[in-house]
């Protein structure tokens, strides 16, 4: 490999990094006061006898809403973290709630291929990081 493409390896490598690191910690004290919400297409009171573990595992770090959404469109699922618990585990167990209860388990999309180098192990880190951030 020649130098200038040592330079772009190195620089990818390094942006990698820096975006995983900020996403990591970065963003998950921002905004802590403020309320995640989910809606999820299943009667209040279905949600409410079957809430799934991913939520009831932090019950006394978090203050739940359950309610039904606007235009009977199903339940809302509101959390506000009280607690230790980080709003990026919040954001997760939000995620993995909404489709337990929808489909009956947790979807996860499948794994695109990545090479077994350094580049491809930044990808793998972002992409595993990536799901408590975003829209709910």
């Amino acid at each position: 490999m020649n130098t200038a493409g040592k330079a772009l390896l190195a620089a990818g490598v390094v942006t990698a990094v820096a975006v995983a690191r900020r996403w990591r910690g970065g963003s998950d004290d921002q905004g802590s006061g403020q309320w995640l919400a989910v809606t999820v297409y299943r009667a209040p009171e279905e949600v409410q006898a079957s809430l799934p573990e991913d939520l009831t595992r932090w019950r006394d770090q978090f203050e739940l809403r359950i309610q039904p959404a606007t235009g009977d469109k199903g339940t809302e699922l509101r959390v506000k973290p009280t607690g230790d618990v980080s709003r990026h585990d919040l954001r997760l167990a939000l995620r993995r709630a909404k489709s337990v209860l929808e489909a009956g388990e947790v979807v996860r999309p499948d794994t695109a291929p990545t090479h077994p180098g350094p580049l491809g192990k930044a990808l793998r880190l972002v992409t595993n990081q990536a799901g408590g951030g975003g829209r709910l």
